[in-house]
């Protein structure tokens, strides 16, 4: 019942936020042609308990485009310290919602937000090398990961990876956008390397992604090669890496994502892969709870907005592979 899930983190105490980009909104606009985008107050922060999702932040600006599908709004959360941090995309002038910013906010706990890093104000005096045709100064943000003292962001289509402090300084740990390979997901080890995947730019060649090493000083190198539109990166207890891929079979020159064909994979070797979970409905983000279970987040959009046809679920890694066909999350009253 979810509506377009995507990034998540557990607090101390095991509790676990979900950001919810919501389904656009009322306010339709034909920008340009093929680019008609409905936006308004529907994404949120939840927090998720015995398979109920109750608000913890409603009302944050969310942005359909309708040819496309897809929806930009509240896109992931983090903890550092004793403070939790909401990503909120689909915000901003370009956006069409000038009174509001891309960027990191912090949650007070009271149904309210603080905004600690300004993406927006801050993208057009730091453009990317390379800007892309797609390219906004409000960002596409993607992910968000807690680093050490501070956290780092994925701006996917100008392809910058961002370091965002408690004190709002912001910083380009690293320029990705060469060739446009659009990043998305993050996973943090413990001496603060970044592992930050690629989805591609369309048409999406099959095993063209990737996920990348960016040290804390910048240096970039090639991690995990042969993957395939990749959306969520996580380390996971076996100290491997596991990617999550938002669809597989596809054919060349298509920009056309088959249905059901997404996967969670874990790293073999430099270039090589299992599968973990199969026939997924294009997941969106993962991570490890405290358990040790892997839990993907989903569909990355659908029909009619997506609207409450989201899901988290909750794998064993040690059962892999497993297949997600024919899943049906259980019927419950909230």
């Amino acid at each position: 019942g979810l509506t377009n899930p995507r990034g998540f983190a557990w607090s101390a105490d095991g509790t676990l936020y979900l950001a919810q980009a919501g389904r656009g909104g009322d306010n339709h606009v034909a920008a340009m042609e093929g680019y008609t985008v409905d936006h308004g107050l529907t994404a949120s922060v939840a927090v998720v308990a015995d398979g109920c999702a109750s608000p913890v932040v409603v009302g944050l600006p969310s942005v359909l485009w309708q040819e496309a599908g897809w929806v930009w709004g509240a896109a992931a959360v983090a903890f550092l310290g004793d403070d939790t941090y909401a990503l909120l995309g689909g915000a901003g002038p370009n956006w069409l919602s000038p009174s509001s910013a891309s960027g990191v906010y912090r949650l007070d706990g009271d149904g309210t937000m603080a905004l600690i890093a300004d993406i927006s104000s801050w993208l057009p005096d730091h453009p990317p090398a390379e800007i892309p045709f797609d390219y906004q100064t409000d960002g596409s943000l993607f992910d968000l990961q807690a680093a050490g003292d501070a956290l780092l962001l994925s701006e996917a289509v100008g392809g910058q990876l961002i370091r965002v402090t408690p004190a709002g300084e912001i910083t380009t740990v690293a320029d990705l956008s060469a060739g446009h390979p659009v990043p998305t997901g993050i996973a943090v080890d413990a001496e603060g390397n970044a592992f930050v995947g690629y989805l591609t730019a369309a048409p999406y060649p099959e095993g063209g992604a990737k996920v990348v090493k960016v040290a804390p000083d910048g240096t970039v190198s090639d991690e995990w090669t042969g993957l395939t539109v990749v959306t969520g990166v996580a380390l996971g207890p076996d100290g491997a890496l596991y990617a999550a891929e938002m669809a597989t079979g596809l054919s060349s020159g298509s920009v056309e994502l088959p249905a059901a064909s997404g996967r969670i994979v874990r790293q073999t070797g430099p270039d090589s892969l299992e599968p973990v979970v199969t026939e997924l409905p294009y997941p969106t983000a993962i991570g490890f709870d405290p358990d040790g279970n892997l839990v993907i987040s989903g569909p990355a959009f659908g029909p009619d907005a997506g609207v409450g046809q989201g899901w988290i679920a909750s794998v064993d890694p040690a059962q892999a592979p497993v297949s997600f066909a024919g899943f049906e999350p259980e019927s419950k009253t909230c």
